[in-house]
């Protein structure tokens, strides 16, 4: 079976501070966002070692490498990302197996989209919303999949235990 890359891109989003967080959330969050990430790159490193070739992708976030105000579970568990990738691609760069993450910032995805859609002046809390942003806007999906795409290619062929922040500068601030 030849598996030439693997996207992790399951993930939620959960908010909460140490003390606000339950242990369901805890746990849920580190399920979907950790467990599930080494999980599935545990399943295709043996088939990438075997032709000595494939790139693991791993999704994580502009909170992979900053801190978040009452994102506890969230930012805990794309900092384990960053972490695992890095490791991974320690791991593994001698079976010729490349492990990087790409950490999007303000992407609008549906949830944005959803959360806007009824306002009256849909565009203009689109462009409130993401003011902090210093591109001073979302990034589009299409956009964070071009980085996905060239983290899984050969284009990167050198590239190993990267963390690529596409975020429109946020974390540059």
């Amino acid at each position: 079976q030849q598996i030439d890359a693997l996207f992790n891109n399951a993930g939620i989003v959960t908010t909460g501070t140490a003390e606000t967080t339950t242990e369901d959330v805890w746990r849920s969050t580190m399920d979907i966002n950790v467990h599930a990430v080494w999980r599935m790159c545990a399943l295709v490193i043996p088939h990438m070692r075997a032709r000595s070739a494939g790139s693991i992708v791993n999704n994580g976030s502009f909170w992979s490498v900053v801190g978040g105000a009452n994102a506890l579970p969230y930012v805990a568990s794309k900092g384990a990302v960053a972490l695992m990738t890095k490791a991974m691609a320690l791991d593994h760069a001698r079976d010729g197996i490349r492990v990087n993450a790409v950490c999007p910032g303000g992407t609008f995805v549906d949830r944005w989209a959803d959360r806007f859609r009824d306002m009256p002046d849909c565009e203009s809390a689109v462009r409130d919303a993401s003011s902090h942003i210093p591109m001073r806007r979302f990034a589009s999906p299409e956009e964070i999949a071009r980085v996905v795409l060239f983290l899984a290619s050969d284009e990167s062929s050198y590239v190993t235990g990267h963390l690529l922040l596409a975020d429109g500068g946020l974390t540059a601030q």
